[in-house]
């Protein structure tokens, strides 16, 4: 009997204690409800504002991952089918384009320096035209005597003035290269040319040997030669009074 008056008595004192300290260890329920009215009691008592009960401190949250952001589609521009078209240029707009045109094309070649080519073999038709191979270059600036023109000294016999001229500008050239400038259009199958040898003009010279005239209008250096042939009766000039 005594054995279980002092279980009774450690029991009951255990009960005491844990009675005791159960506001203070508790902060749920009941206890934590009553600890908090205690200490509004306490701050009503000595005038201080109530403070709101202890809650619950929320847990922190954890930022989500950033999620990749895809790049923009590119707009390519797209012309806009619903443009009116360009207007057609008038008639005469379109006329004086292709003038200027031509003349920005004529002067482009004007600058351009004169293309020149070497003709070998060179035999000589008449005092004017000379071939090589399958071209045919007339002398330019000049009018010749055909091979088989005849011409009348100043007693009104007849020579063979043509013949004469073509003897003449084969002994020039022999079995020289000719150099010829060729036409903006390039080398034909015939064309007229100034033509030289060894430095010489063909043309300027046959007019001061009397075998051939300038045309007109004449340069200069033409219209001179044949002053001088007249004068000296030379060539064809040689019936002239």
């Amino acid at each position: 009997m005594a054995h279980a008056s002092r279980i009774f008595s450690i029991v009951l004192g255990l009960a005491v204690i844990a009675l005791f300290l159960w506001p203070f260890n508790s902060p749920l329920g009941f206890g934590r409800a009553w600890w908090a009215k205690e200490i509004a009691a306490d701050h009503k008592a000595e005038g201080q504002p109530t403070p709101a009960p202890p809650t619950i401190a929320a847990l922190p949250v954890q930022p989500a991952a950033p999620q990749p952001v895809a790049p923009a589609p590119q707009v390519h521009a797209v012309p806009d089918p619903a443009a009116p078209p360009k207007p057609n240029m008038l008639a005469s707009e379109k006329a004086e384009a292709e003038r200027l045109a031509a003349l920005q094309k004529d002067k482009a070649t004007d600058a351009a320096p004169p293309v020149t080519k070497l003709y070998y073999k060179v035999r000589v038709i008449d005092a004017g035209t000379i071939q090589s191979g399958g071209i045919v270059i007339t002398l330019a600036d000049i009018a010749a005597r055909d091979a088989k023109a005849n011409c009348k000294d100043a007693k009104g016999k007849s020579w063979g003035c043509g013949a004469a001229g073509h003897s003449a500008l084969t002994k020039l050239i022999r079995t020289r290269a000719v150099s010829c400038v060729l036409p903006k259009g390039g080398e034909q199958k015939a064309f007229a040319a100034r033509c030289s040898v060894a430095g010489t003009d063909l043309s300027t010279w046959l007019v001061r040997q009397g075998w051939a005239n300038p045309k007109e209008p004449s340069e200069k250096a033409l219209a001179d030669a044949e002053v001088a042939a007249k004068k000296e009766k030379i060539g064809i000039w040689r019936g002239s009074q």
